[in-house]
């Protein structure tokens, strides 16, 4: 998938279709997989450093109080 599919709608078609294509080659070679096929599922959300707990709850109390 390239960076421009990956933002648009047609992401969550192309990662169904990857999983339909995996599962179906697991069926018809078995031996070949040793584990399940890859979860192609889109993720909700990606950080590339997530906030520290302590810090959003910083950041939700500061925007309460102003």
């Amino acid at each position: 998938m390239t960076h421009h599919q990956s933002h648009k709608v047609d992401a969550v078609e192309i990662c169904g279709h990857q999983a339909f294509v995996y599962e179906q080659e697991r069926q018809r070679n078995p031996p070949r997989w040793s584990r399940a096929t890859r979860c192609w599922r889109k993720p909700e959300v990606v950080w590339i450093k997530p906030p520290a707990a302590e810090e959003e709850f910083k950041q939700a109390t500061f925007a309460m109080a102003a």
